[in-house]
């Protein structure tokens, strides 16, 4: 079904935008894309039940080893990032602020994956977020860090605990980051899906599996591919593999 008679995929983007109406029309909003809308929003960390008890384990054996490749992090939250980009558990939730690269990341990876599964689009109003910890700005790290320390916060808890997620910008020092236009939330250590807890900030729309092939149309005319979106020689090996035509000798 192509876009200009797909109903679901009208309705969708119908949808979008009266979500960016509940939230206020703020001038700033995020985006997530995932592929399978069973799947709440947790950050890698607090999906395994003993991930907080690892977190500084995981941390420190990433930093040591990590040392000579990177040079030497200055920051604690350039260490964070490093982890983050390169797949290890942290409280850190991988945000855009493109609708875009977030409808790739749902529509994209569910087609790939022939589910019969809906995707969804989650919308966050960073700054209503922010308030909920007493924040009237989006945290930039790491230039904040001295006011915003990862350790002190959600390592030793001072000078409290954390109680909701923080919307964070990070320097935008890799390419991928750079062409995802890449944004974080940092997650306390509550595991309940804050789009449950925190209506006013986040909006979940669900994406149909009957409108996923007029999306995955969407991003062919908007050039949005695994090239574009992850800018390496990885992104680029996985775009000429789908799109080569290439058959396989077992099915």
């Amino acid at each position: 079904m192509s876009i200009e008679n797909s109903k679901p995929w009208m309705e969708f983007l119908t949808n979008v935008r009266k979500a960016k109406e509940d939230l206020g029309n703020p001038e700033i909003i995020w985006y997530r894309g995932q592929w399978n809308s069973h799947h709440y929003l947790l950050p890698s960390l607090l999906r395994f039940e003993n991930g907080i008890d690892k977190e500084r384990y995981l941390y420190q054996k990433f930093q040591r080893f990590a040392d000579k490749m990177f040079k030497g992090k200055k920051s604690e939250w350039d260490t964070l990032f490093d982890m983050q980009h390169y797949g290890t558990p942290t409280r850190l939730l991988d945000w855009t602020e493109s609708f875009g690269i977030a409808l790739f990341f749902a529509a994209h990876y569910n087609f790939s994956r022939n589910s019969n599964e809906n995707a969804a689009i989650y919308l966050l109003n960073p700054l209503k977020i922010n308030l909920l910890s007493g924040y009237n700005h989006i945290i930039n790290l790491p230039s904040e860090e001295q006011s915003f320390s990862y350790k002190k916060i959600y390592w030793e808890k001072q000078p409290h605990a954390a109680t909701a997620p923080v919307a964070i910008e990070p320097i935008l020092n890799n390419d991928r980051i750079i062409a995802q236009r890449g944004v974080f939330t940092i997650h306390n250590d509550d595991i309940s899906p804050i789009e449950d807890l925190y209506p006013n900030a986040i909006k979940k729309i669900l994406l149909p599996n009957d409108a996923i092939e007029p999306a995955m149309e969407f991003l062919e005319l908007a050039n949005m591919n695994e090239y574009t979106v992850y800018p390496d020689f990885e992104g680029l090996t996985d775009y000429l593999l789908n799109t080569t035509g290439l058959i396989s000798r077992w099915k």
